[in-house]
């Protein structure tokens, strides 16, 4: 009897230095491997990332102008196409009504040129044309008679200069008066309604570009999703191109992660994961490997790995810390 309790103590202590052999050689497993940093029920959680959003949005202004109307603030949810920021139009308005009225003005003047000389305007050009023939003769005469007293002696060679000098100046009166009669009768030229047109064309452009600014006082969301940062309140005064809002639609989320390259045989697309977002204690979300890339960092001879949630989950947010693990089952 004695015999027999001997050897059972005998088994049971062979027996427990066989199990604690075991562990110790599984701690040493761990440590070894540098690739492994948790082991959980044969999950490997060897890549860390960030959660992030693949489709997200920093809503600006097109123009300066003050915010009229900002209801929504951070976590406020927004659909595709809606109105989010009204802004001031006064000056806008302002603008559209001053480039109209120099469209009214340039059409007018093109369409005066257009419409050609009025009778009164003729009658006053033929009238000084005749005046101008008139002097003209009158100046021929007394040119004439000078030169034949000049030649005889009896006025000096002064006299005769004046009389040709007022000669000449008639005759160009008349040639004046002869073509501002013909530009009446015949209209503007080409070139002087083309000019008027041009001003037309400028103007009407003028007052597009200032309707366009008009309509760029209601912004709208070109994305659904949730507001996560707002930097402007109703009253302040919005810059062009100045960052107003961030919408993020949490339905792209996803995980940029990064793993060693000795690691990559592992990995593949459409592989199950399991993921641990360190925000969200006690609770573990499924997902797939979606993308490897096919490069490997240089410095620290890591891959990126894009990895996508089963699951969309409101408590999942952009800049969370998250852990993946593989199976090696």
């Amino acid at each position: 009897m004695k015999k027999n309790v001997l050897w059972i103590m005998i088994i049971l202590l062979l027996t427990n230095a066989t199990l604690f052999g075991c562990s110790n050689n599984k701690d040493e497993n761990i440590n070894t491997d540098e690739t492994v940093s948790v082991q959980d029920n044969k999950i490997n959680y060897c890549i860390s990332g960030k959660v992030q959003a693949d489709e997200s949005v920093v809503i600006t202004s097109k123009i300066n102008a003050r915010i009229a109307n900002l209801d929504i603030d951070v976590g406020s949810t927004v659909n595709k196409g809606d109105y989010i920021i009204t802004l001031d139009s006064k000056d806008l308005q302002a603008q559209v009504a001053q480039a109209q009225a120099g469209v009214d003005a340039a059409q007018a003047s093109l369409n005066k040129i257009k419409s050609g000389s009025r009778p009164e305007q003729i009658e006053q050009a033929t009238a000084a044309l005749y005046a101008a023939k008139a002097n003209y003769e009158n100046t021929k005469v007394n040119n004439e008679r000078n030169k034949s007293l000049y030649e005889a002696g009896e006025i000096p060679k002064s006299q005769l200069e004046q009389s040709e000098t007022a000669y000449v100046s008639a005759e160009s009166t008349v040639k004046s008066a002869q073509a501002a009669l013909d530009m009446l009768n015949k209209g503007e030229t080409d070139e002087t309604i083309a000019v008027a047109e041009a001003q037309v064309k400028s103007a009407e452009a003028a007052l597009n570009t200032a309707q366009v600014q008009l309509q760029n006082e209601k912004i709208i969301s070109p994305i659904s999703g949730i507001v996560t940062s707002r930097n402007i309140n109703s009253g302040e005064l919005a810059s062009a191109g100045a960052p107003l809002l961030t919408i993020v639609n949490l339905d792209t989320i996803s995980i940029n992660a990064y793993i060693p390259s000795t690691y990559i045989n592992k990995v593949y697309v459409d592989q199950e994961v399991v993921i641990k977002v360190s925000e969200i204690q006690g609770k573990e979300f499924k997902g797939k490997v979606s993308v490897i890339d096919s490069t490997i960092d240089s410095k620290n001879k890591n891959i990126l790995v894009k990895i996508k949630f089963d699951d969309k989950d409101p408590l999942l947010k952009p800049g969370m810390f998250a852990e993946i693990g593989i199976s090696e089952g």
